[in-house]
């Protein structure tokens, strides 16, 4: 199985590719992905901090009423990631 770290940078990816990067996203929502992947890449920070500011800043995007179906979908499956990594690393 893969380190935490390497989960977190595999999310992180994902995250860039299927959101951040993408130019038929809207403005916000891929401003707020890139802002969760710095999040998740600040290694000066705890590793439960940054994943709890990842999760804080997508949830708040999940929320938007504008958002694409798609884009939705993928911030929910990477909130489920995320849930996920916090969870062994708290445990």
């Amino acid at each position: 199985m893969a380190s935490i770290e390497q989960r977190i940078k595999m999310t992180a990816n994902e995250l860039e590719g299927r959101l951040a990067n993408d130019n038929g996203v809207p403005r916000n929502i891929r401003k707020g992905a890139a802002d969760a992947v710095n999040h998740l890449m600040d290694t000066s920070k705890a590793t439960d901090l940054r994943i709890s500011n990842a999760i804080n800043v997508l949830a708040d995007l999940s929320n938007d009423p504008n958002i694409p179906m798609e884009s939705w979908r993928a911030i929910m499956q990477i909130l489920a990631d995320l849930e996920s990594i916090l969870k062994d690393v708290t445990n």
